[in-house]
């Protein structure tokens, strides 16, 4: 720049004008035709025409995408693409290998995502970076709920893949537990055995929402028939990995509520086929199956309408009780504060008197 000052007095914020056919440079009457050229171009540059020019270096493709997708510029990444359409991928080898779809979806910029996907960005494979992870992981991992919906749409071959611990985009959504919207149920109506699906120490779905607390989706995946007893290559069921001992209860609630609920409509459905088979109309209405109920136990004087009721209603309770942990555990899989995954890779440990505390989770000694 010190050429500048040697052409010139007149501030640089006048002096990088550029010319043009009808106001010739004036300013610079005695420089050079190619220092005015190079000056132009200089001009033009700072004054977003022409790709950024520092000196004599350009600011690579690569950098400038990356930074247009994290500025949200649609029409700038628009532009960027359309002149350089073979850096649509753009592979950051810094960062694990993730892609322009893969920073999109993880910052959550969906219209972005949306060119892209339609720029022809994933056009013969999806990406996955060197931890085998898709876009759609890296949107359920941030809690993009509305990125994520879409990708798990465009792409529904790809929701029960997994990454290098075996993780699928529901584990994920799970542990961030900003998907049970509408993020939760599309993965789970897109994926095929989703919810029994297990990562590589044998956790599914369930128990990473209860090791991260997620209330909302451990109810969600019960609605959606998802498997509590379910055990872990540690034997371990997903009430085991509850974040808290309120949240151990209100797990336990909710398995006894959706057992009761299974195991009522199995009944129903057995007794309507069998007074369809025996050709009498089976009575739906609910007043009129608790009417009559309550005049057959009132039709007994001994109350033992009132006991086998109540037996009934305890047998329906220890059959949804039924695999799991006994109430008053004084020690579990998951460490005091319980506020951990699963997967967290630290070893079972044993007091001196050999009882082995409610601490520590992971390889089994």
């Amino acid at each position: 720049m010190h050429v500048l000052a040697s052409c010139s007095k007149t501030p640089f914020r006048e002096l990088v004008a550029p010319a043009t056919s009808s106001r010739p440079n004036a300013l610079l009457p005695h420089c050079p035709s190619s220092l005015t050229s190079r000056l132009d171009q200089i001009a033009n540059a700072l004054l977003g025409t022409t790709p950024c020019l520092i000196g004599a270096a350009m600011i690579d493709v690569p950098r400038r995408l990356r930074r247009a997708i994290l500025l949200n510029d649609l029409s700038l990444v628009k532009r960027i693409i359309r002149n350089n359409p073979n850096y649509i991928r753009n592979p950051d080898f810094d960062d694990r290998s993730n892609t322009s779809l893969h920073l999109a979806a993880k910052n959550g910029f969906t219209t972005i995502a949306e060119f892209l996907v339609d720029a022809g960005h994933e056009d013969g494979m999806i990406s996955r970076n060197n931890d085998w992870e898709t876009p759609l992981m890296l949107a359920a991992m941030a809690g993009k709920e509305e990125c994520g919906v879409y990708l798990a749409k465009r792409f529904p071959e790809c929701v029960g893949w997994k990454n290098k611990a075996g993780l699928d985009a529901l584990m994920l959504a799970c542990k961030s537990g900003s998907g049970t919207l509408h993020l939760i149920p599309t993965l789970i109506m897109h994926g095929t055995n989703i919810l029994s699906a297990c990562d590589n120490q044998g956790n599914t779905a369930l128990h990473h929402a209860s090791a991260a607390g997620e209330l909302k989706a451990l109810r969600m995946l019960l609605q959606y028939g998802a498997n509590p007893v379910a055990s872990n290559s540690y034997s371990w069921t997903p009430v085991h990995y509850s974040a808290t001992s309120a949240a151990e209860a209100y797990f336990k609630t909710l398995i006894i509520e959706f057992e009761k609920k299974k195991a009522e409509g199995k009944r129903l459905n057995a007794e309507r086929e069998r007074q369809r088979s025996a050709g009498v109309r089976l009575v739906t209405d609910p007043e009129g199956l608790n009417g009559a109920k309550e005049a057959n136990a009132n039709s007994r004087p001994d109350g033992a309408g009132h006991r086998r009721s109540g037996s009934r209603q305890r047998a329906r309770d220890d059959a949804a009780i039924a695999g799991l942990p006994a109430p008053g555990m004084e020690w579990s899989p998951v460490e005091k504060r319980r506020a951990m995954t699963p997967t967290e890779g630290r070893g079972w440990a044993f007091s001196a008197d050999g009882i082995r505390p409610r601490a520590d989770t992971g390889e089994s000694i």
